[in-house]
């Protein structure tokens, strides 16, 4: 980048004309532009650094355009009008200036560009100003006024570039105005040719500077910058809200092709509804219900056709407090609890259709295994599923004749107590330690004459119980997995302390994944023995 200063002391023409236009334009000489003095000109691009002496001299040739880019600083602007472009006019030009007051620029300079009859409005200021603040301001301030921002039509140099990562953007040239021979002229404010000398073009250029409020503009430029990064702000929102309307469209009008899709579609309807028609409350509800009875597949694979009004009502409440209407600026307020009460909402919702799901069709005979089941569908937890245990387990929740057969568990498999309710670890009958030996099995040693503890730090019967032997207690296998990490971390082990400790219980297993649900239970109890001796 260059820039004439008296610091610099730069090597200008001896043509104090040349002097002065230099001091307007030279000042960025890279990447300058050049063309024969042909119509339509073109253009080519200059890969170095023009000398101003250089750019003198071709401004000076009858068969040479010139152009020049803008550097970080400017001291002007313009505003390109083409021939056959909407703002062409005098009408149009005095609106434009009408409209670049409200930012300060109360003073313009119009000069026919070429032959073609194009008009360049000049904006001269007194002082130089950052760009790229410059481009964003003019563009902002003709946009709120009506006009649009169209090549062909009207175009402002310095234009507002993007930025470049990998490489730098120039900002784009314009020709030079009042060139020999290229049609380039001054204007009176009909529009009506005055005449091309350059004294006559500096002294309505000094007119224009004095008479701009530099302290409005200056004001103005940053919040220019502002209103485009709002303005691409908002429209890189509408390209992403039109991609997610149509895929919501997409989405419901496939409606159901299988069973377990009830959840995910009445919340696609629901969103479509709120966001995108500004539905809320009953009028929602109607709105789901409405979609999801016409969705392709609803009559053959929806499992909720029975309560497909609740369903609505519940998705109605939850939807707003996640999104809002598409164009409006507030924000849904926060339910109480945050968003974990509709986390909480969605987890109840999938755990129910999953139990729909499942009910007519896969026999259960334990209540661990239904569980295991439900978390599996819904894509929960085990500790989500018993919070909600009101939607499936038989003895907190009415069953119906046809679910008793599935859902129960065998008699001889008692239910376990929900791991979140229990306070203590519990022990079947012939896993305790009182028990005689005939009760636990053939074993030939005989437990009850290890005495009160034993002698081993753990719980004879489990060492040395068969695998007939019933199972421990039914704990999750989640529950049980951090309740023993839990144990660990308070006993303060390092892993080749939990190597040791296991090996010689669990035939040389040296890690909790490679013990199975049963093992992992009898581990826990070993734990505990221990931390009891140790204590």
């Amino acid at each position: 980048m260059s820039r004439l200063s008296s610091e610099d002391t730069p090597l200008l023409p001896k043509s104090g004309d040349g002097q002065r236009f230099l001091h307007m334009f030279g000042n960025y000489l890279w990447e300058a532009l050049e063309s024969p003095n042909i119509s339509p000109a073109r253009w080519r691009t200059l890969n170095y650094e023009l000398r101003p002496r250089s750019l003198w001299r071709d401004w000076l040739d009858p068969h040479k355009l010139v152009g020049v880019r803008f550097g970080h600083t400017t001291q002007y602007a313009l505003i390109d009008l083409d021939k056959l472009g909407r703002y062409c006019n005098a009408d149009a030009v005095t609106e434009i200036t009408f409209a670049l007051e409200t930012i300060g620029i109360t003073r313009t300079l119009p000069i026919r560009s070429s032959f073609s009859g194009g008009l360049h409005l000049y904006i001269p200021l007194a002082e130089e100003v950052p760009t790229f603040d410059l481009a964003c301001v003019i563009e902002q301030c003709l946009i709120a006024q009506g006009f649009e921002i169209e090549k062909g039509h009207l175009e402002i140099f310095p234009n507002t570039k993007t930025y470049g990562v990998d490489k730098f953007i120039e900002y784009n040239g314009h020709r030079l105005p009042l060139q020999p021979q290229s049609g380039s002229c001054l204007l009176d404010d009909d529009l009506n040719p005055i005449g091309d000398r350059l004294s006559d073009f500096f002294t309505t250029w000094d007119w224009a500077t004095q008479g701009q409020d530099m302290e409005m503009l200056r004001a103005a430029l940053p919040h220019g910058r502002e209103a485009r990064k709002q303005a691409s702000r908002r429209r890189k929102l509408s390209r992403e809200a039109t991609a997610w309307k149509a895929d919501l469209d997409d989405e419901i009008a496939q409606g159901w092709t299988g069973p377990g899709q009830t959840n995910q579609l009445i919340k696609a309807i629901a969103e479509r509804g709120h966001v995108f028609e500004g539905l809320s409350g009953s009028d929602l509800v109607n709105y789901i219900v409405d979609v999801a009875t016409r969705a392709p597949g609803y009559y053959e694979y929806c499992g909720h056709q029975h309560e497909i009004h609740k369903r609505a009502r519940e998705w109605s409440r939850s939807v707003p407090k996640l999104y809002w209407p598409y164009g409006t600026r507030e924000k849904p307020t926060p339910p109480p609890g945050g968003n974990n009460t509709v986390k909480a909402e969605n987890a109840r919702c999938r755990i129910a259709e999953a139990i729909q799901q499942i009910k007519d069709s896969e026999p259960f005979t334990t209540i661990r295994n239904l569980a295991y089941r439900i978390a599996e569908l819904a894509g929960s937890s085990l500790k989500t599923v018993y919070k909600n245990a009101d939607l499936w387990h038989p003895d907190k929740a009415p069953v119906t004749e046809e679910q008793t057969t599935d859902l129960s568990p065998r008699e001889s498999d008692p239910d376990p107590q929900n791991p979140d309710e229990q306070a203590v670890l519990h022990t079947k009958r012939g896993d305790m330690k009182c028990c005689s030996q005939n009760e636990v099995g053939s074993e030939e040693k005989n437990i009850q004459s290890r005495g009160a503890r034993g002698d081993f730090d753990g719980f004879p019967q489990l060492e040395l119980a068969p695998s007939s032997l019933s199972p421990p207690p039914d704990i999750p296998f989640d529950e049980c997995y951090s309740l023993t990490q839990r144990k660990i971390q308070q006993l303060k082990w390092r892993i080749e302390d939990l190597r040791e400790f296991l090996q010689p219980r669990f035939e040389g297993r040296s890690s909790l994944r490679e013990l199975n649900d049963h093992e992992l239970v009898k581990l826990l109890y070993f734990l505990q023995i221990h931390e009891g001796v140790c204590a």
